[in-house]
This record gives C-alpha cells, sequence and structure tokens, in this order.
C-alpha cells in the first residue's frame, strides 16, 4: 500500500511540474506577413543581405555573433530549400535583413480549479487541495522580423514576424533548432500567396 501511495505522489507531482514548466512554451511560434501587392514576387530568384554585420539591439542576449550566424544561416537554408540563391558579386534580385526584440510577457491561465487529494503514508497524513485555477507567468518572448527588400528600388516589398518564448539558458544545439524552425515558419509565407 506504501509503495503505491509514493508512487501516486511522484505521478502527480510530475504531471503538475511538467505542466507548470510548460507554460511558455506551450504557445509555439505564431507568425504573421505583411507584403506589397503590386510587387513581381515570381521574378525575384537572387538574394544577398543587405548589412554584412547586424545592428546592435543593446541587448546582451541578442548581440551575440553565434546567435547572428544561427539566424543568417537558417535564413540561407531555407531560401536554398524554396529555390533561391546567393547573388555572390552579381547585384541581386532583393536584400534581405532582419531585426530581432525581447519583449516581458504575462500570461495567465483561468483555466477550471479543482480539488486535489493525497492519501498519506505511514505517519503522514493524507491531504487535501483546492486550487482557483488562476496560474499567472512571465517570460521573454522573442520578435523575429525577416525583411525583403527590392534590390532596384529599395523598397521593402515583404516583412515576416514570427513570436515565441525566448530560451536564454538552452544548448548551442535547441537553440540552433528552435531559431531554425522559427525561420522556417516564418518563411513558409513567402512568397506571398494571393487569392
Amino acid at each position: 500500500m506504501s509503495r503505491c501511495v509514493s508512487k501516486n505522489r511522484r505521478l502527480l507531482f510530475g504531471v503538475v511540474i511538467a505542466f507548470l514548466l510548460g507554460l511558455p512554451g506551450c504557445s509555439g511560434v505564431r507568425v504573421s506577413q505583411d507584403y506589397s501587392e503590386t510587387a513581381d514576387y515570381s521574378g525575384i530568384k537572387t538574394y544577398a543581405w543587405q548589412f554584412d554585420t547586424q545592428e546592435k539591439s543593446g541587448d546582451l542576449r541578442l548581440d551575440n555573433p553565434l546567435r547572428d550566424r544561427r539566424i543568417r544561416s537558417a535564413v540561407d537554408q531555407v531560401l536554398s530549400e524554396k529555390g533561391y540563391r546567393r547573388a555572390g558579386d552579381a547585384v541581386p534580385d532583393v536584400y534581405i535583413a532582419y531585426h530581432e526584440e525581447l519583449y516581458s510577457r504575462l500570461e495567465r491561465d483561468t483555466g477550471g480549479g479543482g480539488f486535489v487529494f493525497g492519501f498519506g503514508g505511514f505517519g503522514h497524513p493524507g491531504g487535501l487541495g483546492f486550487s482557483a485555477g488562476n496560474v499567472v507567468s512571465d517570460y521573454d518572448e522573442s520578435l523575429l522580423v525577416i525583411d525583403i527588400i527590392d534590390a532596384a528600388s529599395g523598397k521593402l516589398i515583404w516583412r515576416g514576424n514570427g513570436t515565441r518564448p525566448f530560451l536564454q539558458h538552452a544548448d548551442p544545439q535547441k537553440l540552433t533548432r528552435r531559431i531554425h524552425e522559427t525561420v522556417q515558419k516564418i518563411l513558409s509565407q513567402f512568397p506571398p500567396r494571393r487569392e
């Protein structure tokens, strides 16, 4: 009996911890786009980066050359997979630029409350708990903006936005995967499908 109670407590504890840790991360990547309705996207074949070095944001978490390389590498890979190529020394059809900012977010989960009952063990009383269902968590959210600028006119023709919770203490492989996933989702909207 004691073994079963202990196992149930561990299971309940594990479920609660997984729920609390998952709150800021459950929203995933949210994307949107804006674009020029008069631009000819079918003529775009080549691109180049507008700037060789990324402008400093003033936030040390973002002003990281390793992060810059990850973002540029992800953009290059996704555009290559879509059939676009780097222009090299030739004049490109479009220039690519990106910007990234962090925002503090508060998230409130007003899901239903409930009762929790736990069985006691030898010398330990059972317990009864109630939750009102209001859980507030704060986290930083990253906004990544990718711009596509017409090389001939210098005008912005497409902008894609992606937001997701920012991981400050992730390992390099996880950061690379998350950045690639964000870039891929943003650029999945390009070229825009007009109806």
